[in-house]
């Protein structure tokens, strides 16, 4: 029965000094300065383009001041987030000393009214003017129109592409007419119906009426249901 007993009270003490050394351990812990002893000395950022260096320098520097075990991998990736140019990002830590970033930029495919990129993915976004690409087919439609001209954008420009041109600027009128200019000069009268269709017989005609001939083109009209009209630019100075 004694023996029974000291056993009990052994197993007692045990828990009890185990319980004693994990508080000791969890409170030296947070009374220790992790940073110090486990800083982060290198970063690398990769697949910056457009996003500013800079900026990406100001945002990372206090975050990653914190060390190796403090670091908020999560408030690293959702600050970077926020910038304009920013689609998706990992951030890892590699041991013992490391933060390693990989960024996607967002594609932009066009200029949307003027002042707004919109990207491949339908999203428009506005970061600075300055790091914006040059020469970007353009957009002209209503608001929230964006996604419904942007698979129409891909649509014609796959009928265009046995005539090795493509859009420069495509309009969407309030009306839902839609009118285009290809990167030769070229503009096009589609209307409001059979898109696709009168741009796929605009395509087979064109060796005929066009040709080699596409700088004299002012404006070709397919909004006939027969046919198409071709406006000469000669045509055009002359009224």
């Amino acid at each position: 029965m004694l023996r029974k007993r000291l056993q009990a009270l052994s197993q007692i003490l045990k828990i009890t000094m185990l319980g004693v050394i994990v508080f000791s351990i969890v409170f030296a812990l947070n009374h220790l300065n992790l940073s110090d002893y486990f800083p982060i000395k290198t970063v690398r950022v990769y697949g910056l383009n457009r996003v500013n260096q800079q900026e990406v320098q100001d945002v990372l520097y206090p975050m990653v001041e914190k060390g190796f075990f403090t670091i908020n991998v999560d408030g690293i990736r959702n600050r970077l987030l926020q910038m304009p140019w920013v689609s998706d990002l990992y951030v890892r830590r590699i041991w013992p000393d490391q933060v390693i970033i990989t960024l996607t930029e967002k594609k932009p495919i066009a200029l949307w009214n003027e002042t707004v990129l919109l990207s491949e993915s339908g999203e428009l976004f506005i970061p600075e003017q300055e790091t914006y690409p040059s020469h970007l087919p353009k957009f002209t439609g209503p608001t929230g129109q964006q996604l419904f001209m942007l698979q129409y954008f891909k649509d014609i420009n796959r009928l265009l592409l046995s005539l090795h041109v493509k859009i420069s600027s495509l309009e969407l009128t309030p009306f839902l007419t839609w009118k285009l200019t290809l990167d030769n000069g070229i503009t096009l009268q589609v209307g409001y119906e059979d898109i696709l269709a009168r741009l796929n017989q605009f395509v087979k005609v064109y060796p005929k009426i066009v040709g080699d001939r596409a700088n004299d083109v002012d404006c070709v009209d397919l909004r006939y249901p027969n046919g198409v009209a071709v406006r000469w630019k000669k045509m055009a100075s002359n009224q």
